[in-house]
């Protein structure tokens, strides 16, 4: 009879702690999952839906305003992750719900991942509030300006960029960076009255290779991002005068002509990268990697 006793205490206190201690496996699996998921989003999707962005940077609405356009419109969960996939998989203007988006920034090019993951990104964010845009970036000081002139001329040639792919993929992308990029770059200058380059150790056109100077500062922007750390504008005094800085990451919708060759790169297309850039360097990446950086001089034109 006590060996019973403790026998059916042993049984109560591990059903004790089984409801009041951790999550059961469905719920952690979720969490890891919805984690994951948030992760590959920083990475793939924040540089043109950051919460964090202003008016004058963003390149595309923030999940905040996408999540609540899709649930009012579709409140069940089937419904929301079925027309968000079929949106992100062929984007057209008839079945947008953000009409005053798309006129703002136009058609976004399809998506390029994988179904599994377009599903883990929909149920994520039907399943998930998100952060009420911040509006970051309107702080004062030289880093601040750094980063708002960096992001500006970003969202022109992010916009052009995206109207070249969602036109005819990356075979029309490819002449469109070849001979509209450091056009749209050297423009934007003039617009905003400060010399704008863009550079990396690993350049595409030679005339985007960074000095020895530059290599120093994408070296500490390496070191930085290996470490999970923020990279945000670096200030230096050069023999040329002030100059900021502000780095540049890799998405998956770079990987298509940047990534490792005969994986995300196709091996087919990769000679006519070749054609354009006889001298390029600038494959082998994955996806969060430091592809280069933005270079502000901050003495006004």
């Amino acid at each position: 009879m006590f060996k019973k006793s403790i026998s059916l205490g042993i049984v109560l206190s591990t059903l004790m702690a089984c409801q009041s201690g951790s999550p059961a496996p469905s719920e952690s699996t979720a969490a890891e999952e919805h984690s994951a998921t948030a992760e590959f989003m920083r990475i793939n999707c924040e540089s043109c839906h950051s919460p964090a962005a202003n008016s004058s940077t963003r390149l595309a609405p923030p999940f905040f305003a996408i999540r609540k356009h899709y649930l009012k419109e579709y409140p069940a969960q089937a419904d929301f992750q079925a027309a968000m996939q079929s949106f992100l998989i062929k984007p057209e203007e008839e079945h947008a719900l953000m009409l005053g988006a798309v006129e703002k920034f136009g058609l976004m090019p399809p998506i390029y991942v994988e179904e599994e993951q377009l599903k883990a990104i929909t149920e994520y964010l039907f399943s998930v509030e998100q952060p009420h845009p911040q509006h970051e970036g309107g702080g004062k000081g030289r880093g601040a300006r750094v980063k708002e002139l960096a992001l500006s001329t970003k969202k022109v040639l992010g916009k052009n960029l995206m109207g070249a792919l969602k036109e005819g993929g990356k075979e029309h992308a490819l002449p469109f960076c070849n001979e509209r990029a450091l056009i749209l770059t050297d423009s934007m200058s003039q617009h905003l009255h400060h010399k704008i380059r863009r550079v990396s150790d690993k350049a595409r056109n030679p005339s985007n290779q960074a000095d020895s100077l530059e290599l120093s500062i994408l070296a500490e922007y390496a070191a930085l991002i290996a470490e999970g750390q923020e990279a945000g504008p670096i200030l230096r005094e050069t023999k040329f005068g002030s100059r900021g800085y502000f780095p540049i990451t890799t998405n998956a919708m770079c990987l298509q002509c940047h990534g490792s060759l005969g994986k995300e790169l196709d091996a087919d297309f990769y000679p006519k990268i070749q054609n354009l850039y006889p001298q390029d360097k600038a494959i082998g990446y994955g996806a969060g990697e430091l592809r280069g950086m933005w270079v502000v001089a901050l003495d006004s034109l």
